[in-house]
C-alpha cells in the first residue's frame, strides 16, 4: 500500500536562490530560481527520494498485473514488470517527467501567489500507457526504446483545502524542461495554460489513483475532489508555468530572464492570476540522470 505524502523539501530552498517580481495588481508574478552549486549534491540526494515516491504509483500499476507489491524481491515471480521504469526511457521523456515533478515541488515549497497551503495529492504517471508499452516491448525483445510521445492531460495540479476539507483554490501547472533554451517551449506553455476550464480534466484520474491508496488522507482528498467534480463548485483557478532550462541570458545586466518580469507572456490569454517560474540549472541532463539513476 502506498500513501499520499507531501513533497516538502528541506534542501530545495537552500539549493535554489529565489527572486520574485510582482505587478502592483498582484495578478502576475515572475519567479527566478538560480542554482547555488554548493548545495547541489545535498539537493540531489533528497530529490532522489522525492522522485522515487512520485513514480511509485506507476510502478504499482505495472506490477498489479502480477499482484505483487512495491518490493518485488519479496515475491516468487521470475521478473518485475516495473524493472527499468523510468530510468530506461529516453532523455526527452525523463525531462518531461522531471519538469512535472518539479512543478509540484515549486507549488509545495515556494508558495506561488504567497499561498502556503498548496498540496499535490498525486502525479498521473500511471496513465502514460504508451511508455508502458515501450517498456514491455523492451522486456520482450531487448531492443532499445524509441522516443516516447508524452501523455495527455494536466502536467501537475495542486489544491488548497479549507478547514472543512473543501477545495477553495486550484493551481494548474504547465511544465517544460530543456537542457538549453527554447522560446517555443515558453510560448507553448503559456498557450496551453490559457485554457478556459476552471475545473481540471485530470480530476477523474487523480480520484482513480487515490482510490488505490488506503490511508485516511487519500479518503479526504477523494471526497473533496468528487465534490469539485460532481457539483462543479466554483473555486478560484490560478495558473503557473514552470520552465526548467540549462541556459541563462548571456547579458544578465540587460536581460535577467527569458520570460517577461513585469507583464504576462504575449501567448497567455487566461486573464487569471499567473505565476511564471524560471529555473536556471547547470548540466540539466546530468542532473536528471543522477536523480533517476539512468545509465547510458
Amino acid at each position: 500500500m502506498i500513501k499520499t505524502k507531501t513533497i516538502k523539501s528541506k534542501e530545495l530552498p537552500l539549493w535554489l536562490l529565489n527572486n520574485v517580481n510582482e505587478t502592483n495588481d498582484k495578478k502576475y508574478r515572475h519567479r527566478l530560481l538560480k542554482e547555488n552549486n554548493i548545495k547541489r549534491v545535498d539537493a540531489i540526494e533528497e530529490l532522489r527520494g522525492i522522485f522515487e515516491e512520485a513514480h511509485n504509483d506507476a510502478r504499482l500499476r505495472l506490477r498489479k498485473v502480477l499482484s505483487i507489491s512495491l518490493h518485488p524481491l519479496e515475491n516468487e515471480e521470475s521478473f518485475d514488470p516495473a524493472e527499468g521504469y523510468p530510468e530506461l526511457f529516453d532523455m526527452t521523456t525523463l525531462k518531461g517527467y522531471f519538469g512535472e515533478v518539479f512543478a509540484g515541488l515549486i507549488a509545495e515549497n515556494f508558495f506561488p501567489f504567497e499561498e502556503k497551503g498548496w498540496r499535490v495529492p498525486a502525479f498521473s504517471f500511471r496513465y502514460h500507457e504508451i511508455a508502458f508499452d515501450q517498456l514491455e516491448m523492451y522486456r520482450l525483445t531487448g531492443k532499445k526504446l524509441n522516443t516516447i510521445p508524452g501523455r495527455t492531460g494536466d502536467d501537475c495540479l495542486a489544491f488548497v483545502l479549507d478547514n472543512k476539507n473543501k477545495i477553495v483554490k486550484v493551481l494548474f501547472c504547465e511544465a517544460k524542461c530543456t537542457a538549453s533554451h527554447h522560446e517555443s517551449m515558453i510560448s507553448d506553455a503559456h498557450n496551453k495554460i490559457s485554457s478556459e476550464n476552471l475545473i481540471p480534466v485530470e480530476i477523474r484520474r487523480i480520484i482513480d489513483i487515490l482510490s488505490d491508496y488506503g490511508d485516511s488522507e487519500s479518503l479526504i482528498w477523494i471526497q473533496s475532489l468528487r465534490e469539485l467534480y460532481l457539483n462543479g463548485q466554483q473555486c478560484e483557478r490560478y495558473d503557473l508555468v514552470s520552465y526548467v532550462c540549462g541556459q541563462s541570458p548571456v547579458r544578465p545586466k540587460t536581460r535577467k530572464s527569458w520570460i517577461p518580469l513585469d507583464t504576462p507572456h504575449q501567448k497567455y490569454l487566461g486573464e487569471r492570476k499567473l505565476e511564471a517560474v524560471e529555473i536556471h540549472l547547470t548540466d540539466v541532463e546530468d542532473l536528471i540522470k543522477e536523480i533517476y539513476r539512468k545509465v547510458d
